[in-house]
Parts: C-alpha cells; structure tokens; sequence
C-alpha cells in the first residue's frame, strides 16, 4: 500500500523541544518503565551522556522489570540545602550546599511486579513444580508475599507530553530517574463506603555522575552528578530494532563467571563495590550482583546483570 501523505493547519502549531523549554507547562503524569540500574559506579558509564545511557536502556536484554501505566501523580520534589556556610558582620549566607530529591507515586491499579520492583515485595511462582522467584506469569502466580524485605535501586524512564506556552502544542518528552532508591512500602486499605484503595511507591533519588558538554568540543565535557534529565522524546522501539548486541551468560559460579557476547564485543565485568571494569572470574563472590557490559568500538553497546552463585 503507497504511504498516505497529508497536512493540516496543526504543522503551524507544532514546537521544538528548545522552544518549549523557554515557558511550559506540566499537565499530565507519564507512563513509565522500571529496570535494574545499569553500573552507574564504574569509570565507563560515567563517561556517557544522557542519549548513550538511554540507547543501554533501549538494547538491555532483561527489558524492564515492570511498566506503569496506571499511575495518578508522580511527583519529583527536592529539598537542601544540607549545608549553609555563613560569616562577615552580619553572619550573611556564603555557601549553600547539599540536596535531596525524591519522588512520589500512586497508582491506581495494582501491579504485582511494580510491588516486586519497588515495594519489596515476592511473587512466589512454580517452575516444574520447584517454589521461585519470579515475575508474575500468567497462570502460575500463586502468591504475594509483603515482609521485611527490601529492594535495591532501580531506573525508571517515563514518556510524557509538556505543553509549550507559545503554541499550545504537546511536546513530546523523556524522562530518565537514573537511580531510585525505593522506600520499599507497600500500603493498601479495603473499604466498602469509601474511595477505591490506591498504591504508593515512594523513594529517594540517588545522585548519579554522568557526562554532560559544556560547549561544542568535546575535550570540555564534565562529569557531574545529576538526580534525573528530561530530553525530547526518545523512541524505544526504534532503538531497539537497530544492531542490538545480546550478552548471553555462560557461567554464574564465583570465581569462574564468564559471558559472550554476538554480535563479537569485547566483555567486562563489575562487582559489588567496585568502581572499575575487571577481568571475570577471582574477583566475584557468592551473592554478589555481578554487571556484565558488552564493549565496541570503545563505548559500551549492552549491559546485563546477575547475581553471583555458589562455586561447585
């Protein structure tokens, strides 16, 4: 069938993403997606900017833990400073130092794996008739669980519009949290006379260094530490349908982890703690979350991550 093509009068209307950015407005929350954080900690990651992280994102090959598409509000407040420096014969403020960020969110539906991801919760599935740990698979949920656990830091990118002031147009936008640490609550009331029950799941914003450029050469980019970015709408399923690098993991085992990569990259590893890429196997221990990145051409095309088992 031949494309067809056609115009209207909302082409005069439409806004780029930096004309919006000069007056706009928030009117409406976003869809979002929750995944295991990529290994922000290590030197490579920290040379990336906001474009490169989000294409990691789009070719991870767990995909996301959950999608939140229900929600009611999400809300991202800050607060600081931690630390003001005053002084002179006034005492006047000199130096003011230190935020914290976190962000707010209520859905209106359950979501059993988004209670998995952010509020600590364990769906309890069967496997061939062995209890484990799982998202939640149609026809074998058996259970939910709420208890003392908690859950680690997550990333959550969110697609929304905000509304340019000049035009009236919707701009397109993405939102990247790039570490949530969850307060890992998980709340519901049951009421017959009142409002139906909501879900919140709350956390603190880690602050995370990326690279950002200060002008056109590329000598002068900075690492600096950031709680979220918000960039023109970024197509994930495109992304995902160009070269995608698949890491396949061939040993989880201390002492002896090991994975490939195809197409051909070269592979690293990182462990718990560790602020570097090193080589597989001594350095991983049982228990540990072990971030295995696929690397070509110098930058990083695929990351996964698994935790580390017993060696034999």
């Amino acid at each position: 069938m031949s494309e067809l093509k056609s115009k209207s009068s909302l082409n005069a209307k439409l806004a780029t993403f930096d004309e919006m950015l000069k007056r706009f407005g928030v009117v409406t929350v976003m869809n979002a997606k929750v995944y295991e954080p990529i290994a922000f900690e290590t030197a490579d990651i920290k040379k990336l900017k906001v474009h490169e992280i989000l294409d990691l994102y789009a070719k991870q090959e767990n995909g996301p833990l959950c999608t939140l598409d229900t929600l009611k509000i999400a809300n991202i407040t800050q607060e600081g400073p931690e630390k003001t420096i005053t002084g002179g014969r006034y005492s006047n403020p000199l130096i003011k130092f230190g935020k914290s960020c976190r962000i707010e969110m209520q859905d209106a539906l359950g979501n059993g794996d988004a209670v998995a991801a952010l509020c600590g919760g364990i769906i309890e599935t069967f496997d061939l008739g062995q209890p484990s740990l799982s998202r939640v698979v149609a026809g074998t949920q058996t259970a939910l669980h709420i208890g003392e656990q908690f859950t680690g830091p997550k990333t959550i990118i969110g697609d929304s519009f905000f509304i340019d002031q000049k035009t009236g147009s919707q701009v397109p936008v993405t939102i990247i949290i790039y570490q949530m640490l969850p307060d890992s609550l998980f709340n519901f009331s049951q009421d017959a006379d009142g409002d139906a029950s909501v879900f919140d799941m709350n956390g603190d914003l880690l602050t995370t260094e990326i690279t950002i450029g200060v002008n056109s050469n590329t000598a002068n980019d900075i690492i600096t530490g950031v709680f979220y970015s918000v960039v023109p709408y970024v197509d994930f399923a495109a992304k995902a349908s160009a070269v995608k690098y698949e890491i396949t993991v061939t040993n989880k085992k201390a002492g002896t982890v090991a994975a490939t990569c195809s197409p051909s990259a070269e592979i690293k590893y990182s462990f718990d703690g560790q602020l570097t890429w090193v080589e597989a196997g001594t350095t991983s221990q049982q228990g540990q979350t072990a971030y295995v990145a696929a690397v070509k051409d110098g930058k990083i095309v695929a990351t996964t991550s698994f935790v580390v088992e017993a060696a034999e």
